[in-house]
């Protein structure tokens, strides 16, 4: 959508909301014509919606071409489109569309003038909370932007926010790290004075922080306070219907496997990057662990991973 088609979208989002029929035809004849009603409206948010200083960090982070690829603005989970369903396990496009967001707006804006205003102002409300949150996500993009750094790769910077956030900090913390490659993660969780072990069915480095066997099958040291895996649960390495997936790594059986490795409290961060977390919330809570949200700037999502962040009860 164009800057002057989604200037005329707010300005006829206003006149919905103020009650004028000519505006609510419009509108609804505009966005039931649309491909993609979700992307349209994200758009509109990030261009009209929000305070003048929010709409100008978004129009920042669009014009740096390099991170607005990374980082998909109009991918994100924002909570009027995800109130409290992260959806880890579908792909960020297929979660949108299924969402039923917009669809849900339209339909409401069928009826009489009255509820269509009403509808008008929920939807101005939702977009200025997108735009709120797009800020917010930009602030910490920041944060990790500026922790990136060989051996470090953006995804380990990920997950590695991700568990500070939830635990706090992470000296003296008990860490297993599934699959650590070429062990950037690992050495930066032992600089934060963590006592970290990796497990790891082909280690690129020599270290005597790492064992080499099958996170499923070798025997480890738990329970620990922190399991920490970045592109390990995907296609090569859980069983999610490829051919190529090894069909002993089945998700209920990681699942099994990470509570047995855990305490009461303890945290699970798994950050992917090809395919989106291979098992339901429901899954997840079944085996014992409480989701918890987390907004956090999600990154490459395009390629299709996703992240989640698991306590155990």
């Amino acid at each position: 959508m164009s800057g002057p088609v989604s200037q005329e979208f707010w300005e006829l989002l206003h006149g919905t909301a103020e009650g004028q029929g000519s505006a609510r035809a419009s509108l609804l004849q505009k966005l039931e014509a649309l491909p993609n009603p979700s992307s349209a409206l994200m758009e509109v948010a990030f261009h009209h919606a929000g305070s003048e200083a929010e709409r100008a960090r978004c129009e920042a982070h669009f014009a740096d071409e390099s991170w607005s690829k990374r980082l998909p603005l109009e991918l994100q989970e924002y909570s009027p489109v995800f109130p409290a369903d992260t959806r880890f396990h579908q792909d960020i496009r297929t979660a949108y569309s299924e969402s039923g967001w917009p669809q849900a707006h339209l339909q409401a804006l069928q009826g009489t003038a009255e509820p269509g205003a009403r509808v008008a102002r929920t939807l101005i409300g939702e977009l200025e909370t997108v735009t709120q949150e797009a800020a917010e996500l930009l602030t910490q993009l920041e944060a990790v932007r500026a922790r990136v750094k060989p051996p470090l790769h953006i995804l380990q910077v990920q997950a590695l926010m991700r568990a500070e956030l939830a635990l706090g900090d992470l000296r003296g913390r008990k860490v297993l790290e599934v699959g650590p490659q070429e062990g950037g993660l690992l050495l930066e969780l032992l600089r934060l004075g963590a006592e970290v072990l990796g497990v790891d069915l082909g280690p690129q480095i020599e270290s005597p922080h790492i064992i080499q066997g099958d996170f499923l099958h070798t025997e480890l040291p738990g329970p620990f306070d922190l399991i920490v895996a970045t592109a390990v649960f995907e296609m090569g390495s859980c069983a999610r219907g490829e051919p190529e997936a090894d069909k002993r790594n089945k998700s209920p059986e990681v699942l099994r496997r990470l509570h047995a490795l855990t305490a009461p409290g303890s945290i699970v961060v798994l950050e992917n990057v090809m395919f989106p977390i291979p098992f339901l919330r429901e899954d997840a809570e079944r085996a014992g662990f409480e989701v918890l949200r987390q907004r956090m700037p999600a990154i490459n999502l395009r390629t299709g991973g996703r992240g989640c962040v698991l306590r155990r009860g």
